[in-house]
């Protein structure tokens, strides 16, 4: 992967985390019992963990660390389109829709420049967590299907 290429992932990653962080957010704050508003709760702090974690790479390549309006307004957006939806449809589409991202983040892991892996590893084991957290509450996991993130977070 070329460096411009590398840059223009890695914004990309930071505003979707942006975006994500809203749209979980958007979800806990309409739902329907505690055990769902603690699951979308502990997503968006997956989500602006992962930001959080991406923060000193930006800066590091002189990148703009303002998390983009345009993006947490289509993250809210999506947690609202997903909330008439209810929860295992929502979970159900994330199984789908985090293939692109698994495969994007593992391979910037893998081609990022070697001084950057350890962010970059935390960027794909955190969209490898969220993947398998989908996975399980696709399957009736309910709280414990959020184990994979909770490691992921130290808890």
């Amino acid at each position: 992967m070329d460096h411009d290429t590398y840059l223009k992932e890695l914004v990309a990653a930071y505003q979707g985390e942006v975006r994500g962080e809203a749209g979980f957010a958007t979800l806990a704050d309409h739902a329907t019992n505690a055990e769902e508003r603690e699951i979308w709760q502990m997503l968006a702090r997956l989500e602006r963990t992962t930001r959080e974690r991406l923060r000193p790479l930006m800066e590091k390549h002189g990148l703009d660390t303002a998390p983009d309006e345009a993006q947490r307004r289509l993250g809210r957006e999506r947690g609202e389109a997903r909330i008439a939806a209810g929860f295992a449809a929502t979970v159900s589409t994330m199984t789908k829709s985090l293939q692109p991202y698994l495969t994007l983040y593992a391979r910037l892991e893998a081609e990022g420049p070697p001084g950057d892996r350890t962010e970059l590893a935390f960027l794909n084991a955190h969209e490898v967590a969220l993947h398998e957290f989908a996975i399980r509450a696709a399957a009736g996991g309910g709280r414990e299907a959020l184990q994979p993130v909770r490691t992921l977070l130290g808890e």
